[in-house]
């Protein structure tokens, strides 16, 4: 995100008894919260705050509200129980002093979804926060984590489905459920009013602001957070990595489930880029072309206008909303990868074929082989 040296004016103090309820949106920096949060999570108990659950966040709880499966629906996904939501709503119920829920999937509930979840937590508790960044700044980092999901469209053609079809992308049909930022807003201030709603604008302020504002709504020294920002790495991939990864999709998706995808591709090849390969500084970042960035400039003045008039708590500049943002020049010609890509990617599969095979993973159908995963990759092999 564009990065500035100023922080975000000081945030509002939650109630005692509260639920910080972050719904993301997609793409603003949540993973790295998340992973605060987490890591902090005895030392907001000791202070009588509630970060429920064991994970870095409660993604299984928005994916059971939403109904969504996890991964590939027709090869291998899978459905969490509507148990997980149900328990966070118990553990909710049960603590009476603060409570910090985030997950970004919680920005794509409908309205009747978001009316219901603000029912069961407590509409007379929740503080519901929404942290945006600018679309355009979004959109190749955006594409990239659905590559990550298995999309093989380049992003051209991606960013074409994306707008020529603002109802709803054939490609991820996901994308302006999170990226309608007036209507994600909006669907949360008719569930809980406008002023439970507090909009974070995460665009050329300091890094640290969205650790800082969230120490400040939950009471506690910002040092619990910010000291914590940087245990996971989240960073956008290079136009070679990113292309490496989108033509790996192009046989992966023919010839893995999800469950061997995840744990080969997902969390060994493109979680092996991004945190164990430092790129040269000179090397190609992924361009959006003009017509898109107007595009994004279009929805920004509708978001910023959206926004604005709903009279919610709103912390940065909705102008930074409206921006055209500017782009790395474009790669003409082929994209060559670097060897020491697929050196990184070799290794990062190597390493995840060596993992331990648990018996969760025995039932998803994942191999611990790593022969058997080259043959699953090698170009015209065919699924028995």
């Amino acid at each position: 995100m564009s990065a500035g040296t100023e922080l975000l004016p000081t945030a509002p103090e939650i109630p005692a008894d509260g639920v910080l309820f972050h719904v993301g949106v997609h793409k603003t920096g949540t993973t790295a919260l998340q992973a605060a949060l987490a890591d902090a999570r005895d030392d907001l108990a000791a202070v009588g705050i509630l970060y429920p659950g064991k994970r870095s966040a409660q993604h299984q709880a928005a994916l059971a509200i939403l109904g969504r499966t996890w991964g590939w629906k027709d090869n291998g996904g899978w459905a969490t129980p509507m148990s997980r939501y149900e328990k966070l709503v118990e553990h909710v119920g049960a603590h009476r002093g603060r409570v910090v829920i985030s997950s970004e999937f919680f920005c794509e509930t409908d309205a009747e979804t978001a009316m219901r979840v603000a029912e069961d937590l407590g509409r007379d508790r929740l503080q519901v926060v929404v942290t945006l960044r600018n679309l355009g700044n979004l959109l190749p980092s955006s594409w990239q984590q659905y590559l990550k999901y298995g999309v093989r469209a380049p992003y051209e053609t991606w960013l074409h489905d994306v707008f020529d079809n603002p109802q709803g992308s054939s490609i991820t049909p996901t994308f302006w459920r999170r990226h309608d930022h007036g209507a994600v807003v909006q669907r949360w201030v008719d569930a809980v009013g406008a002023e439970n709603v507090t909009v974070m604008v995460l665009e050329g302020v300091d890094r640290r602001s969205n650790f800082v504002g969230f120490a400040q709504m939950l009471g506690v020294e910002a040092e619990m957070l910010t000291t914590r920002m940087n245990l996971t790495s989240n960073r956008s991939m290079t136009a070679a990595e990113a292309e490496f990864l989108r033509q790996l999709n192009v046989v992966a998706k023919k010839e893995m489930t999800w469950a061997e995808y995840v744990k080969y591709i997902r969390n060994g090849v493109a979680l092996g880029l991004v945190e164990g390969r430092e790129p040269d500084a000179d090397e190609p970042r992924v361009h959006t072309p003009d017509w898109a960035l107007d595009a994004a400039v279009e929805h920004g003045n509708e978001d910023a206008e959206t926004i604005a008039a709903l009279g919610v708590n709103v912390l940065g500049s909705l102008d930074a909303l409206r921006a055209r943002v500017a782009t790395p020049a474009e790669t003409h010609g082929k994209i060559v990868v670097p060897t020491d890509v697929a050196v990184h990617a070799i290794l990062a599969t190597i390493k995840a074929a060596e993992a331990p095979v648990t018996s969760k993973d025995r039932a998803r159908g994942i191999v611990n082989k790593s022969r058997a995963v080259g043959r699953k990759l090698k170009p015209g092999s065919k699924k028995k």
